[in-house]
């Protein structure tokens, strides 16, 4: 199956906080540096039709020059998108209609700051064609790869069914941020609600991620899984932490890929 990784990018501080109260207590450029080549990493070794998309919301050029250089060194095509001017509604709305007009199978849509494992992306490609063929593809599949501790909070304390594929658990989950892997057709007929988010988030104080895209990971004909462990970390704030992952062993072994 053919597959395009679509990944937001932007150096200057979080929407949701300042950048040096993120965990890992590093700068923003550097962070996203660390986390591209961790999914650029995971993917090296795809040998099916596979595109990197980099929707970048005016970083520096410091940010951007480095960025180019490690996509230099990946082997699959790849493209760099550059805004002009910093919006973060206008940005993630590109970023969900670059998913939608896919023409690849799969999508992957991944914010900047998610740390992979080596093993992320060829763990949900194969998990996403069990479930698939398990559910006798009466449902499209959604896979958010962080088990996040907010799952585990009382709020969002859905009942899970839990399955076993690929030397891990999976448990089906109602909530991702916006970072999920799915398909282009998901994101097309549940469009009102991307581009409510995109549109919104920040002005609306009742508009977030619950009350808009996980509508679509609700409907009937959708079912979302998250693994645990997880695949990916996000590395954000404390509360966003996952505690049963060694965060710095996992940075510490990605490789810088725009090194010789």
């Amino acid at each position: 199956m053919s597959l395009e990784i679509i990944i937001k990018t932007c150096d200057g501080e979080s929407v949701h906080g300042k950048n040096s109260e993120r965990f890992c207590q590093t700068d923003k450029k550097t962070l996203i540096l660390k986390c591209l080549n961790s999914i650029l990493y995971a993917v090296s070794g795809r040998n099916d039709n596979t595109q990197i998309t980099i929707i970048d919301d005016a970083s520096s050029q410091e940010c951007v020059d480095s960025m180019k250089k490690i996509l230099e060194s990946y082997k699959h095509p790849s493209e760099l998108i550059v805004r002009d001017k910093r919006d973060y509604n206008e940005a993630t709305l590109q970023y969900f209609e670059l998913a939608r007009n896919s023409d690849k199978t799969l999508v992957y849509c991944v914010e900047d700051d998610y740390l992979h494992f080596p093993n992320a992306i060829s763990e949900m490609e194969f998990f996403y064609k069990h479930a698939f063929t398990q559910l006798h593809g009466t449902k499209d599949i959604v896979l958010h790869p962080f088990d996040d501790p907010d799952n585990y909070l009382s709020k969002y304390m859905d009942k899970s069914h839990i399955v076993q594929h690929g030397g891990r658990h999976w448990r089906t989950n109602y909530y991702t941020t916006c970072t999920f892997f799915t398909t282009p057709s998901v994101i097309n007929r549940g469009w009102e609600h991307f581009e409510n988010f995109a549109k919104n988030y920040g002005k609306d104080p009742t508009i977030n991620e619950n009350s808009t895209i996980n509508n679509v990971w609700r409907s009937e004909n959708v079912q979302l899984f998250n693994p645990m462990p997880s695949l990916a970390l996000h590395m954000q704030f404390e509360a966003n932490r996952d505690k049963l992952i060694d965060w710095k062993k996992l940075w510490n072994i990605i490789p810088e890929l725009s090194q010789p």
